[in-house]
C-alpha cells in the first residue's frame, strides 16, 4: 500500500482477478496489525482478509482459507560486504523481521542465538539491512527480490534460500459463506499457469525460487558438504566478463551466474587473481584452482581440462584501429593478437596461412596493443569487444567485420579429475534460464567504467631489462668463478659418467624382458638377464657362435635384421615380427623386434633387440574363440527355438481365437462371463500376448526391437486404449476414468503401437490389483512455447493411479526386472515380464517410467516421453462400424484364400464370408496358382511358411504372369519386423501378423476397395512420372504420410519453380544454383531420378566460371515443363 493509498502487489493482482470474474466490486481496507485485521474479519467487517503469515490458520475454528495462490520460500538477505561465516555460525547475527511473519519454531531451530528485531512492514526491515542496523533480514523470497531491485539493487543480494520452508499466500474467510470459498478457489484454480508467471515477474524481475531448487543426486549433495568452498581462478582484465572493482570486490557476468550456481548448489566460490589463461589451466592441472570462471572453447583446451556446458556464446569478430586506413578484412599480410589456445587459430592457418599471428596471454593488453599500432587487429569475442572499446577505447577502436564462420562460446574450466564438480555446475547451468542469463549480459553492458590494473603484464618487459643489465653485470664475476671451478667440474663429470654406466647396466638387467645387442656379423655381445632365464635350459654359450648359425636358436631371425645392415638409410624400428623359438625346453611364441645404434660414422654398428613372450596371450585367444564360438551357437539356438515358437504356436492359437471370435461377435451369441466359450476365448488371448512378451523381450535383449513413429492423432493414442478396459472394470465394479488436460497438441509423432503396449499393460496391472475403488488415468501435454508451433517438441505425461493392494518398497526394487513379480503379483496369471518391456520401451522412446506404490494403498505410475507436436494437416475420419451379418457391403470382393492349416482356412473363409465377400480356398501354393489362371480375383491373401510352394514364391509367379493390378496379402505367424521386410520385398502389397481379427481384415478390404475405386486411373499417370514402390518403402505403406509428402513436394517445386525464374533472368548463378539443388533433392526423394540428374547436371554448368545462359535457358525450359507434369499429376491424384 503506497502513501497515495493505492493498493498493488501481487496479492492486488489477485484479488483483482478474482472480483473481475465474480462480478464484485472490491474495497481494500488497510489494518495496523495482523491481528486487528482477524478481529474485523470475526465481526464481519470484512469479507476476506490476505494471509502470508509463517503458520496457516486451520486450526481456527472460525476461518477457512483459500486456496494458494503463490508460493513463497524464504530467503536470507545481506549486505554484500557482509562476513559469509556469520551466516554458518547463526550466533550473535542480527535478524530483521516483519510483524507476524515466519514459524516460530522453525526461526528458533535455525537461528537459537540470534538478535531478531521486528518491524512493521518488509521495506522497513529490510533497509534496516542496507544502512547497517542488521546483519541479516528474513522473509520471502518475492518481497526481497521486489526492494532490492528497486531499491539496494547494488548493495544487498540473497545469500540463501529455504525451499524446505515454503510459505504460500491464501486469503482468509469466514467458514459459514462456504458459497463464496468456492467460488474464490475456482476463480484461482482457472488461473493459466503463463498468467500466474506474468503476475510474479511482473513485480520481481530476479530469479524465481520455483525455478531455483537444485536437483543432484545423492553422491553430488555428499560432495557439497565435503567440498563447499571453491576457489575461483579469475582474470581481472577479461570485462565484462571478470573483472575486480577498487575494493577487490568481484564483479562481471561470471560472477553474477556463479552468485546463481550458490543459490542453487549452496557451493561458495573463493575468486583468485589470475593473470593469463595458460597460467589459470596450469593452476587447474595442479590442484591449485577448482574452477576458471571464463574460458571459450578450443579443442586444445578441451583435451586437457574439463569445459562445462556453456553458459553465453558471442559471435567471434575484428577489432582494428578506428581510422580510414585501417584494415577492415582478413589478408595475408597483417599482424594479427589472438589469444593463446584460442579455437581461431587453427581456423586463421588453414585459411590465411601467410597472416602472422601475435599470441597474447590477455585480450585487454592486445588492445592496448593494437591501439599503439603494434599489431593490425585482435580477434575476439562480441560482447567483450563492444564493452571494452565503449568504456576504454572510444574513438579510438571498432569492430570491423564478423568472422561468421566462427563463434565464441564461454564456459567455466574444470579439473579433468573433478567430475562431481562439473557435474553439478552442468546441472545448475540448466536450471538456469536464457532470460536470466541475458539480464545479466545486459546489466554489465551498461555497466560504469571500472579502473583496469595491467601492471603485471609491463612488469614482465621492466624486469627482462633489469635482468638484462644485472646479467651484463654478472658475467665478468660468473666467468671468474666458472675457470675456478672447471677442474672440480671436471671430476665431477667423470662421477656421473661412472653413475651414468651403472645406472645404463642396472636398467639393462632390470628390464623384464628378454633384451640383446648383436654386431653387424650377428655375434651378440651383450644381453640381459631375462635373456639368460629365457635360455637357462640350454646347455651351451649361445653367446660363441654368430646368429647366422643353423644351431642358434634365433637363426630365424637374423634374416630380417640383416636388411639394416644392408640398407643404412632404415634408422627406424623394425616391425615386430612373429616366431617360434625353442628355449631349450619347448618351442615358445615370441613377437620380436629390432632398432639400429649408429657409430660415429653414421653407419649401424649394431642392434638391440628384444621380443615379448606371447604363448601364454596365443593360448587364450584360442579358449577365447572355442568360449565365443560356444556363444554364437547358443544364441543362434535360442533363436530358432523363439521362431518356431512363434510359428508353430501363434499358428493354431490365431485359428482358435478367430473362431472364438466370430462365435463371440455373433449377433445370436450372448456374451457371458462365465460361458466356457467367452473364457476360452479370453484364455486363448492371453497366451498368445504371453508369446508376444517372450518375443518382445528376446528382441529387446539381442538389440532388434525397433520403433515404428508416426504421426497420429492425441486422443486416438489415450481414449481408444482406456475404452477397452472400461468393461473389464465394471465387471469388478471399478471406476475407470481418464482426464486429458487442455492445450494437448492435435497429433503426435510416436510409436503408437509401443505406447499403447505401455499403457494398456500399466491399465490391466492397475485393474488386476484393484478389487474396491478406482483407476484413473491423468493425460497432459508440457511445452514452454505459445502458441503451438509447427513439429515443436513437448513433453507427454502420463499417470495411472489405483487404489489397489499397493507395492512393498522392497519388491519396487526389481519389480522392473524380467520375471520378476511382487508378492501379490505371484498370485495372479502373468509372467512377470509387462513392466520390464514396459521400461525397456520408454528408455528406447528417450522416454523415463517412475513407480511410487505404497501396500495397501495404492500405485500410481507415471509416464513421460517426449514428442513432436503438430496441428491436424489431415482430418482422416475413420468411420468405424459394428461388425454383423446384417450389414449390407457396397462392395464384394473375389479373394483367394491360401493356406496349408485346415483351421486357419476355415477361420478366413468364415471372415472373408461374414464380411461379404466371395471366398476361394486352396492348399498350397501350386493349387492356388493353378485356380488364379482359370478364375478372376481381385485380392489373394495368402500364408508365407508353406510346404509344396510358400507365401513369397508364389507371389514372384503371380507376378511374372499378372498383366493387371493384383493385391497380394501375406499372413504370417512370425511377429517380427524383418520377417515382414522380406516378404514385401518378395513383392506382396502388404503382410499382416496372426491372429488376423475382424475388424483389422474388414478395416484392410475397406482400405483396399477405396483405393481400386478411386485411386486406379490417377495412381497409373503418377506412377509413369515418380517410384511409387519407392515411396511406399519411404513412407511405411502409409498413406496419409505418402499424400502428405507428395503435397509438400508439389508445393515446394512450386516455390522454387517461381524463386529460380527470377534468379536465371538477373543471373544469379549461385542462388539459382541452390534452387536447382533443392528440386534435384526433393525429386530423388520421390523416385523421379532422371528428372533430378538432368537437375543435377544444368547445376554443374551453372557451377562453371562462365555459365551459357542461353543453353541453360533452354535445358531448363525443358526441366520446368517435366516438373509442372508432375506437379498436374500430383494434383489429380490428391486433390481434383
Amino acid at each position: 500500500m503506497f502513501e497515495c493509498k493505492k493498493f498493488e502487489g501481487i496479492s492486488a493482482d489477485y484479488i483483482f482477478l478474482i472480483a473481475h470474474y465474480l462480478g464484485l466490486k472490491p474495497k481494500v481496507l488497510l489494518y495496523p496489525s495482523r491481528q486487528e485485521a482477524l478481529e474485523a474479519l470475526s465481526a464481519s467487517s470484512v469479507d476476506m482478509v490476505i494471509s502470508d503469515a509463517g503458520e496457516l490458520d486451520e486450526k481456527n475454528e472460525h476461518f477457512s482459507h483459500s486456496a494458494h495462490f503463490m508460493p513463497k520460500h524464504l530467503a536470507l538477505v545481506s549486505r554484500k560486504m557482509t562476513d559469509p561465516n556469520l551466516q554458518q555460525n547463526k550466533t550473535s547475527i542480527r535478524l530483521a523481521l516483519s510483524q507476524n511473519y515466519v514459524d516460530q519454531n522453525w526461526l528458533k531451530n535455525q537461528f537459537p542465538n540470534a538478535n531478531i528485531s521486528r518491524y512493521s512492514s518488509v521495506y522497513d526491515a529490510i533497509s534496516s539491512v542496507a544502512f547497517g542496523d542488521n546483519d541479516y533480514f528474513l522473509g520471502n523470497l518475492a518481497s526481497a527480490n521486489f526492494f532490492i531491485e528497486n531499491n539496494h539493487k547494488n548493495i544487498l543480494n540473497v545469500v540463501h534460500i529455504y525451499f524446505e520452508q515454503s510459505i504460500r499466500s491464501y486469503f482468509l474467510m469466514q467458514k459459514n459463506d462456504p458459497l463464496f470459498l468456492k467460488g474464490v478457489n475456482t476463480v484461482l484454480k482457472s488461473i493459466p499457469v503463463t498468467q500466474r508467471q506474468s503476475i510474479f515477474r511482473r513485480w520481481s524481475q530476479r530469479f524465481d525460487a520455483r525455478h531455483c531448487q537444485f536437483s543432484s543426486l545423492l553422491t553430488e549433495k555428499e560432495w557439497i558438504e565435503q567440498n563447499r568452498q571453491q576457489k575461483v581462478l579469475v582474470n581481472p582484465l577479461y570485462s565484462p566478463f571478470t573483472f575486480f572493482d577498487e575494493s577487490s570486490k568481484f564483479h562481471g557476468i561470471s560472477a553474477d551466474i556463479l552468485e546463481l550456481i550458490h543459490l542453487r548448489t549452496g557451493l561458495d566460490f573463493l575468486p583468485v587473481k589470475v593473470h593469463s589463461v595458460t597460467e589459470m589451466m596450469n593452476l587447474l592441472q595442479k590442484g591449485k584452482g577448482d574452477i576458471i570462471s571464463a574460458i571459450s572453447y578450443s579443442h586444445s583446451r578441451n583435451q586437457k581440462i574439463l569445459l562445462t556446458r556453456p553458459y553465453l556464446s558471442s559471435p567471434t569478430v575484428l577489432v582494428t584501429r578506428d581510422t580510414p586506413f585501417s584494415a577492415n578484412f582478413l589478408s595475408n599480410n597483417i599482424k594479427l593478437a589472438v589469444t593463446s589456445g584460442s579455437h581461431v587459430i587453427e581456423w586463421l592457418r588453414v585459411n590465411y596461412p601467410k597472416i602472422m599471428l601475435i599470441p597474447i596471454e590477455n585480450t585487454t593488453l592486445a588492445l592496448e596493443m593494437l591501439e599503439r599500432n603494434k599489431v593490425d587487429g585482435v580477434v575476439y569475442n562480441l560482447i567483450g569487444a563492444n564493452y571494452m572499446i565503449d568504456h576504454y577505447f572510444r574513438g579510438k577502436l571498432k569492430i570491423a567485420k564478423r568472422l561468421s564462420e566462427l563463434s565464441s562460446v564461454i564456459s567455466f574450466g574444470v579439473n579433468p579429475d573433478n567430475t562431481e564438480l562439473n557435474s553439478i555446475l552442468n546441472k545448475a547451468l540448466i536450471d538456469i534460464s536464457p532470460r536470466e542469463i541475458s539480464l545479466i549480459v545486459n546489466k554489465w553492458q551498461d555497466a560504469p567504467d571500472v579502473k583496469l590494473y595491467s601492471w603485471n603484464f609491463y612488469s614482465t618487459e621492466f624486469y627482462l631489462l633489469a635482468g638484462l643489465f644485472s646479467v651484463l653485470v654478472l658475467t665478468s664475476l660468473m666467468w671468474i668463478y666458472y675457470l675456478r671451478r672447471e677442474i672440480l667440474s671436471r671430476h665431477t663429470i667423470q662421477l656421473k659418467l661412472q653413475e651414468e654406466v651403472t645406472l645404463r647396466e642396472t636398467l639393462f638387467n632390470s628390464i623384464p624382458v628378454p633384451v640383446y645387442v648383436v654386431d653387424r656379423d650377428g655375434y651378440i655381445i651383450n644381453r640381459n638377464q631375462a635373456w639368460n632365464v629365457f635360455f637357462e635350459q640350454k646347455k651351451m654359450d649361445l653367446t660363441e657362435f654368430p646368429l647366422s648359425s643353423f644351431s642358434h636358436p634365433l637363426s630365424a631371425v637374423y634374416p630380417s635384421l640383416q636388411t639394416i645392415f644392408k640398407n643404412p638409410s632404415i634408422e627406424k624400428t623394425l616391425p615386430a615380427q612373429r616366431y617360434t623359438v625353442n628355449n631349450g625346453l619347448e618351442n615358445r611364441i615370441i613377437l620380436h623386434q629390432a632398432v639400429p645404434f649408429i657409430d660415429r660414422t653414421g653407419q649401424p654398428a649394431g642392434l638391440i633387440c628384444s621380443w615379448q613372450d606371447m604363448t601364454l596371450y596365443e593360448n587364450l585367444l584360442k579358449i577365447l574363440s572355442i568360449t565365443r564360438e560356444r556363444a554364437e551357437q547358443a544364441n543362434r539356438a535360442k533363436s530358432t527355438f523363439l521362431a518356431t515358437m512363434s510359428h508353430e504356436i501363434r499358428t493354431p492359437i490365431s485359428a482358435i481365437i478367430g473362431l472364438l471370435e466370430l462365435v463371440v461377435t455373433s449377433k445370436e451369441h450372448v456374451v457371458s462371463d462365465d460361458e466356457p466359450i467367452y473364457v476360452a476365448y479370453q484364455s486363448a488371448q492371453s497366451l498368445l500376448g504371453l508369446i508376444g512378451d517372450i518375443l518382445d523381450m528376446a528382441k529387446i535383449e539381442s538389440g532388434k526391437l525397433e520403433l515404428n513413429p508416426a504421426w497420429v492423432s492425441f486422443h486416438e493414442l489415450i481414449l481408444p486404449v482406456v475404452k477397452v478396459f472400461d468393461g473389464l472394470a465394471r465387471q469388478k465394479n471399478l471406476r475407470l476414468s481418464c482426464e486429458i488436460k487442455t492445450g494437448h497438441p492435435d497429433e503426435v509423432y510416436i510409436d503408437p503401437m509401443r505406447f499403447r503396449q505401455v499403457l494398456s499393460n500399466l491399465l490391466s496391472n492397475a485393474i488386476k490389483f484393484t478389487e474396491i475403488g478406482s483407476v484413473d488415468v491423468l493425460v497432459k501435454c508440457i511445452s514452454k512455447k505459445e502458441p503451438l508451433e509447427t513439429h515443436q517438441i513437448q513433453r507427454l505425461e502420463v499417470k495411472v493411479k489405483d487404489t489397489g493392494v499397493g507395492i512393498s518398497q522392497a519388491d519396487q526394487k526389481w519389480v522392473f526386472q524380467p520375471y520378476s513379480q511382487s508378492d501379490f503379483g505371484k498370485k495372479q496369471s502373468g509372467t512377470g515380464l509387462g513392466l520390464s518391456i514396459c521400461l525397456q520401451l520408454m528408455q528406447m522412446m528417450n522416454g523415463s517410467i517412475k513407480l511410487n506404490s505404497e501396500l495397501h494403498r495404492g500405485t500410481c505410475v507415471e509416464l513421460s516421453v517426449p514428442i513432436q507436436c503438430r496441428a491436424s494437416i489431415l482430418q482422416a475420419k475413420e468411420e468405424k462400424q459394428l461388425i454383423s451379418e446384417n450389414v449390407q457391403k457396397s462392395f464384394s470382393l473375389r479373394i483367394l484364400v491360401v493356406d496349408d492349416h485346415p483351421a486357419n482356412r476355415l477361420l478366413l473363409k468364415s471372415q472373408l464370408t461374414r464380411l461379404g465377400h466371395q471366398v476361394v480356398v486352396a492348399e498350397n501354393g501350386v493349387q492356388a496358382l493353378e485356380l488364379w489362371k482359370n478364375d478372376v480375383f481381385d485380392v489373394v491373401i495368402t500364408d508365407c511358411s508353406m510346404p509344396v510352394m510358400d507365401g513369397p514364391t508364389l507371389t514372384r509367379h503371380l507376378r511374372e504372369a499378372s498383366k493387371g493390378p493384383l493385391i497380394i496379402l501375406g499372413l504370417t505367424a512370425h511377429a517380427r519386423e524383418e520377417e515382414k521386410v522380406a516378404y514385401l520385398a518378395a513383392g506382396m502389397d502388404d503382410c499382416l501378423f496372426k491372429p488376423l481379427r475382424l475388424s483389422q481384415l474388414d478395416a484392410w478390404l475397406n482400405k483396399l476397395a477405396c483405393r481400386l475405386e478411386k485411386r486406379a486411373e490417377p495412381l497409373n499417370t503418377l506412377n509413369n512420372l515418380v517410384s511409387m514402390e519407392t515411396l511406399n518403402q519411404f513412407t511405411q505403406e502409409d498413406p496419409l504420410m505418402l499424400r502428405e509428402l507428395l503435397m509438400t513436394t508439389r508445393d515446394e517445386n512450386i516455390s522454387d519453380m517461381k524463386q529460380a525464374k527470377v534468379l536465371l533472368e538477373e543471373a544469379k548463378w549461385p542462388g539459382f544454383t541452390q534452387c536447382l539443388h533443392r528440386i534435384a533433392g526433393a525429386l530423388n526423394i520421390i523416385g523421379a531420378n532422371e528428372l533430378g540428374g538432368r537437375c543435377r547436371e544444368l547445376e554443374k554448368e551453372c557451377q562453371k566460371s562462365s555459365p551459357n545462359k542461353q543453353m541453360i535457358e533452354e535445358k531448363f525450359e525443358t526441366i520446368l515443363k517435366n516438373l509442372e507434369e508432375i506437379n498436374r499429376a500430383i494434383f489429380d491424384t490428391y486433390l481434383k
